[in-house]
């Protein structure tokens, strides 16, 4: 791939007079450096949640991976930010909210095409959001209708690669890239070192192995801990792998999971409906990662359990 020598602190995004430097800044400065909330404490094991929710574009932990996927390319010269591309990507909802924002604040065009299960909420908010969007048709790929926006996404770019720019969450070195420079250390920073279980349910698997990629560099004991839903759940973002593709993210860096717990629809649902009641206004995905973290909690001793809230009621991955 060919480098573009252009200097992004002199270049203006069309329609502005701020260039691509500044405005790269502002994002980058925008999004992340959620609190942290003290949640429980189970058998002596203390529980927290990063509170993704708070994150400004789409109100998600998806935020993070979208700023990078778009910055990071410009940043390193792999992309004229000039040319007309299209920018297209496949997402159950958060991760196109985030790309359209953010690709419109760049002046930049994205296409987002979510599976055919996205419920019309989301479809809703993503309208307002994109240049773009399409909805795939019901069993278009045979590995599920999760996996069939990513096939579709796959298919377009590969019949016209000079029209669309094609990152790929599902394999982006940026995505890790995000939760190395940002989530991990926040999770370490804001435990004061104390994390000892890192518990998250994977979609991409950008959050839990760059997340695990800095914490183990601080200290290679901390356990992390992949959740993994029932089979045939209702819960947008995440993963059952026995019935959905592992992404390569995910694939490639299994060697830094140490273990895997299980939740059922009901559980999660229970646990959201806890943390309703206690203020947090979480989505499906969060219950889920909270009931899985209240699971370790039972079974270990002295140990300060970290997971997140990937996204607000309204809001899935």
């Amino acid at each position: 791939m060919g480098l573009f020598i252009i200097q992004l602190e002199s270049l203006v995004v069309p329609g502005t007079i701020e260039t691509y430097a500044s405005r790269i800044n502002h994002i980058k400065e925008r999004i992340g450096n959620t609190p942290i909330a003290h949640l429980d404490t189970v058998n002596g094991n203390r529980i927290y949640a990063k509170l993704e929710h708070l994150n400004p574009f789409s109100l998600s932990v998806k935020d993070r991976a979208a700023a990078y996927m778009l910055t990071g390319p410009l940043e390193r010269g792999e992309i004229n930010p000039l040319e007309e591309k299209v920018w297209i990507e496949a997402s159950s909802g958060n991760l196109g909210i985030a790309y359209g924002k953010i690709g419109s604040y760049l002046g930049i065009k994205t296409f987002i095409v979510v599976p055919s299960v996205t419920d019309e909420e989301t479809i809703e908010i993503l309208k307002e959001s994109v240049s773009k969007y399409m909805v795939t048709p019901g069993g278009y790929c045979p590995g599920g209708e999760r996996d069939g926006a990513i096939k579709m996404v796959a298919d377009l770019w590969m019949e016209d690669p000079r029209k669309y720019e094609f990152r790929d969450q599902y394999r982006s070195r940026d995505n890790i890239k995000a939760h190395v420079e940002t989530t991990g250390p926040e999770f370490w920073n804001q435990t004061n070192g104390e994390i000892t279980h890192l518990v998250l349910a994977p979609g991409t698997g950008g959050t839990i192995i760059g997340s695990a990629r800095y914490l183990k560099s601080q200290n290679p004991e901390i356990k992390i801990i992949t959740v993994q839903p029932q089979r045939d759940h209702k819960i947008q973002g995440v993963r059952n792998f026995e019935e959905s593709m592992k992404s390569i993210i995910f694939s490639d860096n299994e060697d830094l999971i140490d273990d895997w717990v299980h939740v059922g629809d009901k559980e999660a649902f229970q646990a959201m409906e806890g943390l309703w009641n206690n203020r947090y206004p979480v989505g499906f995905s969060s219950g889920l990662n909270y009931a899985a973290a209240k699971k370790i909690a039972k079974k270990e001793e002295n140990a300060v359990i970290a997971t997140l809230f990937p996204a607000g009621a309204r809001q899935q991955h």
